[in-house]
């Protein structure tokens, strides 16, 4: 009987799965043989079987980045009140600046 491994979420983050789905795939397992893997040894933080065969498509087109692809979100600011302050007085002065002037003139990064 294999044995569950006892993780949390904080634990594995989704390049790890990433990882672990990208040597499966090496090792010719199916993408439903790694979804059932990952359903036994991590049966509270198993991907869906669609991000499994999302990933195993991307490692099939030759795809072997385990980062996910930098995309448009929020900007990742923190919460503090000089960064608030500077994003308010910004806004004051031109209530119509895009999110890219915002993140140009206060150097903050959008979310990848």
């Amino acid at each position: 009987m294999a044995s569950k491994i006892s993780q949390s979420k904080s634990d594995l983050t989704k390049r790890d799965f990433r990882a672990m789905i990208f040597i499966l795939f090496k090792l010719q397992k199916t993408r439903v043989e790694i979804y059932e893997s990952f359903q036994e040894h991590f049966p509270n933080l198993v991907p869906s079987l669609s991000t499994v065969e999302r990933w195993y498509r991307e490692f099939i087109d030759g795809s072997f980045v385990l980062e996910d692809a930098p995309r448009s979100g929020r900007l990742n600011i923190s919460h503090n009140e000089e960064n608030v302050n500077e994003m308010l007085d910004l806004i004051t002065k031109d209530p119509h600046i895009t999110y890219a002037q915002l993140e140009y003139e206060t150097e903050y990064h959008r979310d990848n």
